[in-house]
């Protein structure tokens, strides 16, 4: 797995829906295969959706009227035949999200729009889910005020994460540069920082990859950077961006990182979690 371009899509299906249809989809699937409640990490069994309500773990029941709307909304792009039931390809597509070993959240900020999008990588395929919201600027912190009724839905091959996570994030080149423009400075870890920080911010990226394999404790990766004046910064990720803790990388460095994370991560896996099938694989929907 590499973070360079391949002859292959990066996107092997990509789908719009409202939120209430992918809420739906998400429940119907869960209902369907009998997935638990929660992952092996103690996480809610369906990472797609947390995000659909801000500030709740979990997205509200629909009403009988919208979840109507929603099913008549599945039925027309395809992914349900008809009400409760989801297509089977559709079905094996959503699993990879709710039952995802290996999940990548990504959060960003640009133009004063902010992202979500969270991605479960499973048997060699992966599925991304995003969503936009609206975002202001308070003092050092940009705070999400509201979201669009809208999902986008992609599914990819895993050797493509980064390609698939970058045209998610900010439309930058030193945030979306797929190798690294120079070699990382020597002890850049350990880089004492900076005596400024320059210029106002331009854009933010966050992101984090959760290991969780059955009877293991969850491992967790994180990782943030910020754009100022077109050049690329690593922050910590325990809240203290002041200049003496800010590192310059060069762009490519959120892709060298990220995918360092996801390799180390599937290694983390048993064999079986590895090279299961199951419908997770059979749902290519290609």
């Amino acid at each position: 797995m590499t973070a360079s371009d391949t002859q292959h899509p990066v996107v092997l299906r990509r789908i719009q829906l409202s939120t209430a249809a992918w809420q739906l989809l998400c429940e119907a699937t869960s209902t369907i295969l009998d997935l638990p409640a929660t992952n092996s990490a103690g996480q809610a069994a369906a990472p797609g959706t947390e995000f659909l309500q801000l500030g709740s773990a979990q997205p509200a029941p629909l009403s009988g009227d919208a979840e109507a709307a929603a099913w008549s909304e599945l039925k027309e792009l395809g992914m349900s035949p008809a009400a409760c039931e989801v297509a089977l390809q559709w079905m094996g597509a959503v699993s990879i999200l709710l039952t995802a070993p290996i999940t990548v959240t990504a959060r960003a900020t640009y133009n004063g729009v902010s992202t979500t999008s969270v991605l479960g990588l499973r048997a060699g395929r992966g599925l991304a889910v995003h969503q936009r919201h609206i975002s202001e600027v308070h003092g050092q912190d940009s705070v999400v005020v509201g979201s669009e009724d809208s999902m986008e839905v992609t599914l990819f091959d895993m050797d493509n994460v980064w390609g698939a996570t970058a045209r998610l994030l900010p439309p930058l080149d030193v945030v979306q540069a797929a190798s690294l423009a120079a070699p990382l400075p020597a002890g850049a870890a350990t880089s004492p920082g900076l005596s400024s920080y320059g210029p106002a911010e331009d854009a933010n990226v966050a992101l984090s990859v959760v290991t969780a394999a059955e009877g293991r404790p969850s491992r967790v990766w994180a990782g943030k950077w910020s754009v100022r004046g077109g050049q690329l910064y690593s922050v910590p990720t325990d809240g203290d961006a002041s200049p003496a803790h800010v590192t310059p990388v060069p762009s490519g460095h959120i892709a060298h990182e990220l995918v360092a994370a996801v390799v180390v991560a599937h290694a983390a896996l048993p064999v079986a979690a590895n090279t299961a099938g199951g419908p997770a694989r059979e749902g290519g929907g290609k």
